[in-house]
């Protein structure tokens, strides 16, 4: 062969490496149950290591708790402790690798907050004082209202001199980037579900043989919860505290008014790349709305509720952005968000059957890379990686 070819073999050689490095791992069989930014970057780290994958969801992708997020990526103070932190930090780390990676881009203009309340401003400049004493951290500056005026000219920061500005954080259009994994992961060969709905587990001791779904019976050796709310029920046992909602509103495209995520007192907003404002609200949405329910629906029962809702962060929105009051409003979407009863990410086999992999967390939407990734190398190898010890579903044994 001469070198020209040889060369030309080796640069082939190279897009298969991960198939022929992981080539023992390719008869197992892995279900990975809950199509969300989590399920499916789990099911995208499996195809891209040549395992016999399938990813079902009992509606569609990113139809759960992750098409109704914020989807804030970030690794700021609320993140605690140290261990916490840490791995948002590689969570991000791990996105810029994947907008390379899927050619999908980020944009990584940062976010501001403050409050009105002087108490709660202490308690946020404390909070941050305190992230900064970590061994490693994002990068956040205290700034005040005439340099957070050069970056968001068209919202009103009322004098205030003690603004974080959280400079690594970013907003994810998560519909697309889902879109964008599924179409990856079918390419690799993964077999992706719709309308799939787990039912049971069929196993002999240990030993996984299947699952059975509303779709039939799938051969498993493996099997990965990645099912948000519904992890209680499924396990029927109490990991999760009971979900809370909260609203999340999508505009009609409007002209560039909004640089970074603004998360000032009440509500928080971010425009898109298509002019879409997406906006969350913090704690105003009442529980007692569904009392009568008991499956988290992903809407308001009347339109006369959902207005009233509407015009509850329009008031508390055009304080500090006027033109809120100009926008129209295209969507409007209850996110039930899954929460530990430690508010940490539950990562890790359980005990009692080390073939059952539980991932279930609320900062989904930050984790996702990282944790796709080492859920993969913890499914594939057998093995434990230290830095996911801290999350072990065995705390809740």
């Amino acid at each position: 062969m001469d070198r020209r070819n040889f060369l030309k073999t080796l640069a082939i050689l190279s897009l298969y490496a991960p198939f022929l490095r992981l080539n023992s791992f390719s008869n197992q069989r892995i279900v990975v149950i809950g199509a969300g930014i989590i399920g499916t970057t789990i099911a995208y780290e499996l195809s891209k290591l040549g395992v016999i994958t399938t990813l079902i969801d009992k509606k569609f992708p990113g139809s759960g708790s992750t098409g109704s997020s914020f989807n804030w990526i970030n690794a700021t103070y609320p993140k605690t402790p140290y261990a916490y932190n840490y791995l948002a930090q590689l969570g991000i780390t791990h996105f810029k690798k994947l907008e390379n990676e899927l050619d999908f881009p980020i944009k990584w203009n940062g976010s501001l907050e403050w409050t009105n309340s002087i108490n709660s401003q202490k308690n946020l400049i404390k909070d941050v004082n305190h992230l900064m004493d970590y061994p490693t951290h994002t990068r956040h500056n205290i700034i005040d209202y005439i340099q957070a005026s050069t970056y968001e000219p068209n919202i009103n920061f009322f004098g205030n001199e003690n603004i974080v500005f959280s400079e690594d954080d970013a907003a994810l259009n998560t519909d697309k980037f889902i879109q964008v994994l599924v179409d990856k992961i079918k390419f690799n060969g993964v077999n992706v579900l719709n309308n799939c709905e787990f039912k049971n587990i069929k196993s002999n001791k240990n030993k996984i043989l299947s699952i059975n779904t509303s779709q039939g019976e799938i051969q498993a050796d493996q099997v990965v919860f990645a099912c948000g709310i519904d992890t209680n029920k499924i396990f029927n046992k109490t990991f999760l505290k009971p979900p809370t909602p909260g609203i999340i509103i999508k505009s009609k495209p409007y002209k560039t008014v909004i640089n970074r995520i603004i998360y000032g007192p009440g509500i928080h907003f971010y425009q898109q790349e298509d002019g879409r404002i997406i906006i969350g609200e913090q704690g105003i949405l009442s529980a007692s709305e569904f009392k009568t329910s008991q499956n988290y629906p992903p809407r308001f029962k009347s339109k006369s509720v959902e207005l009233k809702y509407i015009n509850k962060i329009r008031n508390i929105g055009k304080k500090f952005f006027n033109q809120i009051n100009q926008l129209e409003f295209e969507e409007i979407k209850i996110g039930w968000r899954p929460i530990p009863l430690d508010e940490k990410p539950i990562l890790g086999r359980l005990s009692y059957n080390t073939n059952i992999y539980l991932a279930s967390m609320h900062s989904a939407i930050s984790l996702a890379p990282i944790v796709g990734k080492y859920i993969a190398k913890e499914l594939v190898e057998k093995t434990k990686i230290p830095l996911l010890n801290n999350f072990r579903p065995e705390r809740f044994f």
